[in-house]
């Protein structure tokens, strides 16, 4: 395969290659590479990876968020059955 400078650009025909993305394998121009952890990405590839990111941090948000409501449910439960045994001493 040639080196990436003397072909051209996957999105910008017109361009020189400056980079190729590791992840899909397409010559990209200085414009439409991007480096991320040491390693050349095109722009379209670094989307998907930061739409998995993100749905990944949304998942993790979500057990957070059951996780508190399942502890207030608990620890509302208790106190009312602490209540309850408190009144029915009383009476």
């Amino acid at each position: 395969m040639a080196s990436p400078v003397f072909q051209s650009c996957a999105h910008h025909p017109d361009r020189r290659g400056f980079a190729l993305c590791m992840s899909c394998r397409k010559v990209v121009c200085q414009e439409c590479a991007t480096t991320w952890d040491g390693v050349n990405h095109c722009r379209t590839c670094l989307e998907s990876r930061g739409a998995a990111v993100l749905s990944r941090k949304r998942v993790r948000t979500w057990v957070g968020c059951a996780i508190f409501c399942v502890a207030a449910f608990a620890m509302t439960a208790r106190g009312l059955a602490w209540s309850a045994a408190m009144l029915a001493r009383l009476w």
